[in-house]
C-alpha cells in the first residue's frame, strides 16, 4: 500500500513528479525497459558494423538480457522504497497529467541537448569529415546510449545509492533527504564520466583531453540524475538520447560541412529552440505547490 500519494509539485525551476513511497512493484515497467535494453543492443549494431567495432555474439545478448530483468528489477523495486522510478511506465501519473509532463520533460530534454551540443561539439574537435558515420547510424546508436546507460547509472546506481543513504537520513514522508539524493546523483555522475574514459588516462600526452571528458560527461551524468529525480526516468533517458543524437547528427555534421552557411543555419535553429524551450517553461509553471491529498 503506497504511503503517500502520487502528485505533481513546484520544487525551484519547473513541477516536478513526485512518486509514492511505498508503491507496489511494476512488472509491466520491467519487461518494458528490458525490451528496451534489447532494442537499444539492436540499434547499435549499425553504427558497430560501420566502425569495425566487435560485434558481441548472440550468447553475450542473452547473458545481458537476463542480466538486466535483475538491474532493472533491483532499480524499480528500491525505487518504490525511496520515491524514484519510471512514472509513465509504471502508470503512476494521474489521469490528464499525461500531457503536461510530456510536454514539459520534452522541453526539458531539448534544452539540455541544445545547451549540450557545445560541449558535445567540443568533446569532438578532432573527428574528420572522411569516414563519418551515417547520420541516421548515429541516431540509432544514441539510443542504445540513451537507454541501455540510464537504467544503469540512473535507475540502478543513483535509486541504490539513495536507499543506501535514506536508510540513514530520511524525510517524514520516507524519502531521502535532499543532501543524499544530491550525494547519490554527484557520485553517479563521476562515475558516469569515468565510464567514458579509456585506458590511455596515464598517458600524459591525452590525460588532459581525457580528464576533459570526463568532467563533461560527469556534468551530463548530473544533469540526467537532476531529471530523473525531479521528472522520472523516462525524462533522463529522452535527454540522453536527444543529447547524443543532436550532438552527433546535427551538430557535428554542421561542422564538418564545407559550406558554413548549414553551421549558422543549425546555430540559428539551436538558439531559437532553446529560447522556445525556455518560453514554454516560464509559462507552464505554477504559481504553487499542490496540496497533497
Amino acid at each position: 500500500m503506497a504511503l503517500t500519494e502520487d502528485l505533481d509539485r513546484t520544487e525551484g525551476f519547473v513541477e516536478t513528479v513526485s512518486l509514492a513511497v511505498g508503491r507496489r512493484f511494476s512488472w509491466g515497467a520491467l519487461v518494458i525497459l528490458v525490451g528496451l535494453q534489447f532494442v537499444g543492443n539492436l540499434a547499435a549494431l549499425p553504427l558497430l558494423r560501420f566502425t569495425d567495432m566487435p560485434v558481441e555474439p548472440a550468447w553475450a545478448w542473452l547473458l545481458w538480457t537476463a542480466v538486466s530483468f535483475v538491474i532493472v528489477g533491483i532499480g524499480l523495486y528500491l525505487g518504490g522504497r525511496v520515491g524514484l522510478g519510471a512514472p509513465l511506465l509504471e502508470g503512476r501519473l494521474r489521469k490528464g497529467a499525461v500531457a503536461g509532463w510530456s510536454y514539459r520533460i520534452l522541453a526539458l530534454s531539448l534544452l539540455v541537448a541544445i545547451v549540450g551540443s557545445l560541449p558535445f561539439l567540443l568533446l569532438n574537435l578532432g573527428v574528420s569529415a572522411g569516414g563519418y558515420p551515417p547520420r541516421w547510424q548515429l541516431v540509432l546508436a544514441s539510443l542504445d546510449a540513451g537507454v541501455q546507460e540510464e537504467i544503469f547509472s540512473r535507475l540502478f546506481l543513483v535509486t541504490l545509492l539513495a536507499w543506501l543513504g535514506g536508510l540513514v537520513w530520511r524525510d517524514e514522508a520516507g524519502r531521502p533527504s535532499k543532501p543524499v539524493l544530491w550525494a547519490a546523483i554527484i557520485l553517479s555522475g563521476l562515475a558516469f564520466g569515468w565510464a567514458h574514459v579509456d585506458e590511455h588516462i596515464s598517458d600524459p600526452q591525452v590525460r588532459g583531453a581525457l580528464a576533459g571528458v570526463m568532467l563533461a560527461n560527469s556534468g551530463f551524468g548530473v544533469v540526467f540524475g537532476w531529471l530523473y529525480w525531479t521528472q522520472g526516468l523516462e525524462s533522463a533517458m529522452l535527454a540522453h538520447f536527444l543529447v547524443d543524437a543532436v550532438g552527433s547528427a546535427v551538430v557535428m555534421p554542421a561542422y564538418l560541412a564545407v559550406n558554413r552557411w548549414q553551421g549558422f543555419l543549425v546555430s540559428g535553429g539551436l538558439l531559437l529552440g532553446a529560447a522556445l524551450c525556455c518560453l514554454y517553461l516560464v509559462r507552464q509553471r505554477p504559481g504553487s505547490a499542490r496540496p497533497q491529498t
